[in-house]
């Protein structure tokens, strides 16, 4: 029989083949009266089964036993392996040898893969990942977030006492209700709703603002209309007139790997060796066998650090295998969006030579001409292209960082804002001196690994085009957004085109699939950084936030570009997703 189902029954009842099989039943007398009887009402009489297959049968119930005996010594064996430290063997002696070169570093490269090194160095900006629990907590505080109106009647042109009264009554009206939601009993909470100021509520409130921000954080994809508003919420509450009528300050760091390192006395687990392995997320290897050997190497690597830092059984060892989770986590999130924008960059260098152009498929722009606000001829606008995409990649890679430090800017008592017209409606303009400087260190490792630079350097944070630092974490969350649609496009050509009437409408139109392919990242690489997208002609650019800008602007113009059904045939729905 199968594995699967011998150890299925193993792992349900041991005895179900151990134990012999049942005697057959004696076969019915039969007699001249009751087999007139049967066929009477329509029954056939059962034959006997021929020998060969009752020889069968018997040959299948002692093969089965057998397995099952082997099947239960090697269960017993593992079981005894364990205890020990060591483990099932399923390999024979080359087989086992090989694995364990690979494991300990001697195997090809087509099992290998690189390690996430780097990530570890940034543990003091990655945040702990949620238990079940804080799961279930911060989902009150975004409810009441997303049924609040709090912007939309606190940033309104009135002067300062006025708004000033709205923001005390609308942030009274926000934390009164959540604590009387989640403080047990609820007479309890009731009890406050009479006094006024809410400092016996300072530890619940605080506590809820810093899980759900960390849980945006891990999660960019939600709280795309909540977090904003979240923000703005606690960037009013740290003002002294604020704290001074309300009695406390909701503002709290937000809970990172190191610092729970520190907090839990762990604080050499992160730099212990291995965690590099145990953190690394297990690429798709061409061989199973190779991915299998992987995860298991993965998992017992976790398992041997939780181990080493946390006595068995111990509340301490959930919480160092917390740490070193998260950790995963964060360069899962770094993993695929890095990833997506280095496949566009091998798109480019692999469909375009900047030294010459086929016919047609020049990166030349010109500007006035569709649109453009910019000049390069091929040469110049392919590493155009290529230092934008790299740039882009390197602020994913230290998003952790650069989100954090914005919300120590954001967050500042000592750096105010100002609530001004920026020609898109009322924003909250404000400096952000740390995400600044981080985005220029970011800025010169780009500039040194390109070699080559085209366009403006200027980084645009705390004027009217980005006027906050909240404003540019937002846009470059989202680039793995831009180019995702456009490599599956590109990458489903080719099935698209083993449809007999898709073929003929694409040879029709672009004359091969590979053409095609080419026609759509031309017009990216092309549009997609051409200057365009702003108010005005100041606006427009290659400064680093008109590049995304432009892109932007291209993926807005989508439908009126001639290969839109091709996309729409590859399952394009929209380039801004959802933001439920």
């Amino acid at each position: 029989p199968p594995f699967s189902l011998v150890f299925f029954f193993l792992k349900t009842k041991e005895s179900f083949f151990l134990s012999p099989p049942p005697p057959p039943p004696p076969p019915p007398s039969f007699t001249l009266q009751n087999k007139t009887s049967i066929l009477r009402r329509g029954k056939k009489r059962e034959s006997r089964p021929p020998p060969i297959f009752t020889f069968l049968v018997h040959f299948f119930l002692f093969f089965s036993q057998n397995l099952v005996h082997q099947s239960l010594e090697i269960g017993r064996t593992a079981e005894q392996e364990a205890q020990n430290g060591a483990g099932i063997q399923f390999f024979s002696p080359p087989q086992k040898k090989k694995v364990e070169s690979w494991m300990t570093g001697g195997g090809g490269n087509d099992a290998s893969y690189p390690l996430c090194e780097g990530t570890i160095d940034q543990v003091k900006y990655i945040p702990v990942r949620l238990t079940i629990e804080e799961r279930k907590r911060q989902r009150l505080l975004r409810a009441a977030v997303s049924a609040s109106r709090y912007t939309d009647v606190v940033d309104t042109p009135a002067n300062e006492k006025r708004r000033l009264t709205t923001i005390l009554k609308e942030q009274y009206n926000l934390y009164l209700g959540t604590y009387v939601a989640d403080v047990q009993p609820m007479e309890r909470g009731l009890q406050m709703c009479g006094e006024p100021e809410l400092s016996r509520a300072e530890g619940m409130i605080t506590t809820l603002f810093e899980l759900s921000r960390r849980y945006k954080v891990m999660n960019p994809e939600t709280m795309r209309c909540d977090y904003g508003k979240l923000l703005f919420i606690m960037q009013d509450s740290v003002r002294e007139e604020v704290k001074e009528q309300l009695g406390f300050n909701p503002m709290k760091p937000i809970v990172t790997v190191h610092s729970r390192a520190v907090e839990l006395g762990v604080e050499d687990l992160l730099s212990e060796p291995e965690l590099a392995l145990a953190t690394t997320p297990v690429p798709r290897l061409s061989r199973i066998q190779n991915l299998n050997v992987a995860l298991r190497k993965k998992d017992k690597t976790v398992a041997r650090l939780v181990a080493k830092y946390a006595r068995r059984g111990s509340k301490l060892e959930d919480k160092v295998e917390q740490l070193i989770r998260s950790i995963d986590d964060a360069n899962c999130y770094i993993r695929d969006n890095s990833d997506t924008i280095s496949a566009m960059i091998t798109e480019l260098k692999m469909h375009f030579s900047p030294h010459s152009a086929e016919p047609g498929l020049a990166l030349a722009i010109s500007e006035g001409v569709e649109g453009s606000r910019l000049s390069h001829e091929h040469e110049k606008q392919y590493h155009f292209v290529l230092q934008s995409l790299t740039l882009w990649k390197n602020i994913t890679k230290h998003m952790y960082k650069l989100w954090l430090l914005m919300e120590v800017d954001l967050l500042s008592e000592d750096n105010p804002y100002s609530l001004e017209d920026t020609g898109q409606g009322f924003n909250r303009k404000q400096q952000a001196p740390q995400l600044y400087d981080a985005m220029q260190g970011i800025l010169e490792m780009t500039k040194q690994e390109v070699s080559v630079w085209v366009g403006s350097d200027k980084v645009h944070i705390g004027d009217h085009q980005v006027p906050n630092g909240y404003n540019f974490i937002e846009k470059y969350t989202q680039t793995a957004r831009i180019i995702n649609p456009i490599l599956k496009t590109v990458q489903a050509i080719d099935t698209i085109a083993k449809d007999p009437e898709h073929l003929a409408y694409i040879k029709d139109v672009w004359a091969t699939p590979e053409v095609l392919k080419k026609s759509i990242l031309c017009d990216f690489f092309r549009h997609g950084f051409d200057g365009s997208g702003g108010d005005n002609d100041m606006d427009a650019g290659s400064c680093i936030d008109g590049r995304l800008t432009s892109a932007w602007h291209w993926c807005s113009s989508i439908k009126g570009k001639p290969f839109y059904p091709i996309f729409l045939l590859a399952g394009f729905g929209s380039f801004d997703g959802d933001f439920t």
